[in-house]
């Protein structure tokens, strides 16, 4: 697939119910100077998302543009609007410190920054934790690196090992890149950290051993697929000071095998090592629990969370045990935007929003709804569709052949069907052959009902008019 949408309207049916309504061509003509001007100004990374024009919400699940366009949103802004867009609550708090007016104070006391602390910690079940607030998922990815590596080299210089996993994806930033497991995106790392090693991620989808419903089905070599790569390098298992795995393997929104997850566990306690989890794109109630962990009944000993966190501005965090939190002297780790009032007051209330409405519950009902209805569509379109995955509203629709390589330009005509029809996708991942449905958990079901029947006439629609995946 091609790495940009073009500006070329498409001729759109006019489409018009409670929660959509199209009345122009896609892109809309009036729209592209603004692209263009986008294109001019900031650099070619920034584009590549479907060609609208994001202009305000409805609803919390609407997005609308200028020229009367609205669209049910599957893309929550990718893991951000959890709690809705324009929350009313989030935006009050906003409104309220931007009034006062105060809009930064680096690392000293606010108010705002005292109360979203308290918020947070009301929400970690890591008992007697500290939370350390930063802007990005990438800076909070850097620093469970450092604890987790101070945390071993403290102990003994030689325990510095840290295994990841293959695929996943922990930010943009050198360290958090050398966490994450996507080969494509290191090769301007010169100089790469040799006690960072990555294990397969154990997705059913990619390993048969990892598949329940599959004969070949292996928890013992499920867990020995981690500790092959530690005995392949010649590492003596003390050596290891972390394990840093997503709670949610990102791009397939895959959930971790429970077993697994308690196997992890359990080696951790085994050889002193801290166990951390990204929690970053599933967590703040999106899988069913208020983090997705928690499914599996293990507790980490440090966890990474962001987007979702506030629902709406920047600013993420981590979370950890007392005594790996407070290792760092004072102003050590101080950053210009951490705990910013304005974005301290909006997660504050985003996590009251997210816990005293109880979103987990809606998400774990709604995603029901979600597994059922993904599941008929992957059913009655089985040529198309080689995988559905996913847990709570976090879903994965993945567009391949029946040797799983991946069908980019299918995937991209869905995309602009359900577009041109009133339903909202962020640009394809994983082989740009994967549609991650993930709506705000405020979504009402009718509106969630509707969406995945416009998904399901789109598939039905390319499938007629696209010929079938070529063989070779």
């Amino acid at each position: 697939m091609k790495p940009d949408f073009d500006f070329i309207p498409r001729k759109t049916a006019t489409v018009r119910t409670l929660h959509r309504c199209i009345k122009t061509p896609i892109p809309v003509p009036e729209s592209i100077p603004l692209f263009r001007e986008m294109e001019k100004y900031e650099i070619h990374a920034s584009m590549g998302q479907p060609p609208i024009v994001w202009h305000h919400t409805e609803d919390g699940y609407k997005i609308c543009d200028p020229y009367g366009n609205k669209w049910i949103d599957f893309s929550s802004a990718i893991f951000i609007a959890n709690a809705g867009h324009g929350n009313s609550e989030i935006r009050a708090a906003i409104h309220k410190t931007v009034d006062k007016p105060l809009l930064a104070s680096f690392i000293f006391a606010t108010e705002e920054r005292v109360e979203a602390a308290k918020e947070y910690i009301s929400v970690c079940p890591i008992p007697d934790a500290k939370v350390h607030m930063l802007s990005s998922g990438s800076e909070v990815c850097e620093l469970a690196l450092k604890i987790m590596r101070v945390y071993g080299v403290r102990k003994d210089p030689k325990k510095r090992v840290i295994v990841t996993f293959r695929d996943s994806f922990h930010g943009r930033t050198l360290g958090a890149q050398q966490l994450g497991g996507v080969e494509s995106q290191k090769d301007w790392i010169t100089a790469r950290d040799p006690d960072i090693l990555q294990a397969p991620y154990p997705t059913a989808y990619e390993h048969c051993w990892a598949d329940p419903e599959n004969p070949g089905f292996d928890e013992e070599r499920m867990f020995r697929s981690f500790l092959d790569v530690l005995d392949k390098n010649g590492v003596d298992h003390d050596r290891v000071c972390g394990v840093f795995i997503e709670s949610y393997h990102a791009p397939l929104c895959a959930p971790l095998p429970v077993s697994y997850a308690k196997r992890l566990r359990a080696f951790c306690d085994e050889h002193d090592a801290l166990l951390g989890m990204d929690e970053i794109q599933i967590g703040g109630c999106r899988s069913g629990r208020f983090w997705c962990f928690e499914n599996y009944g293990i507790l980490p000993d440090l966890f990474t969370a962001g987007k979702s966190t506030s629902s709406s501005l920047p600013q993420s965090c981590i979370f950890g045990r007392r005594e790996l939190m407070d290792v760092f002297p004072a102003q050590s780790l101080a950053s210009t935007h951490s705990g910013s009032p304005v974005c301290s007051a909006a997660s504050a209330a985003s996590i009251r929003f997210l816990r005293d409405n109880r979103m987990w519950e809606a998400a774990a009902e709604k995603g029901k709804i979600m597994e059922e209805r993904l599941r008929q569509i992957q059913s009655r379109h089985w040529n198309r569709v080689a995988y559905v995955g996913g847990i709570g509203m976090g879903w994965n629709i993945h567009f391949a052949d029946r040797e799983k390589k991946p069908q980019p330009e299918f995937t991209r005509e869905v995309l602009l069907r359900c577009l041109e029809t009133g339903l909202l996708f962020s640009a394809p991942n994983n082989h740009d052959s994967s549609l991650r449905c993930m709506p705000p958990l405020t979504m009402p079901n009718d509106a969630l009902e509707e969406g995945l029947d416009v998904l399901d006439t789109a598939i039905a629609r390319a499938d007629a008019e696209m010929p079938p995946y070529r063989r070779e």
